[in-house]
């Protein structure tokens, strides 16, 4: 396991841990709960919430889309295919990678909607 990214606050660790889900790549984000806790936690060392890679395997993919992201580059966009929510049923879009209405994750196989 190895740290790719560090955030400036937890939205953009969750932002950038969906990047990566996208391409196939797990990976959590860590030390978010320091960010909440602690005030001024933006300049202490080590209370930014982390990305991490969970196999070592795919940290050299993982460290070019998270220099693309903070690069500001076109990322690659996914050709996927809509998904229902297995939950809740609602349809959505290939990119997104948990339901917006209950947020179910997206599973591993997506049959066609």
């Amino acid at each position: 396991m190895q740290m790719v990214f560090v955030a400036q606050h937890p939205a953009e660790a969750h932002l950038v841990q969906g990047l990566l889900d996208a391409e196939g790549i797990e990976s959590e984000v860590q030390r978010e709960a320091l960010f909440t806790t602690m005030k001024a936690s933006s300049v202490i060392p080590g209370c930014l919430p982390e990305v991490w890679v969970l196999n070592d395997a795919q940290v050299p993919r993982a460290l070019d889309l998270v220099g693309r992201f903070t690069k500001g580059e076109a990322m690659v966009q996914s050709d996927g295919i809509s998904w229902q929510c297995p939950k809740c049923g609602e349809e959505l879009e290939p990119q997104f990678t948990s339901c917006w209405k209950c947020s179910t994750a997206k599973p591993k196989h997506v049959p066609a909607v």
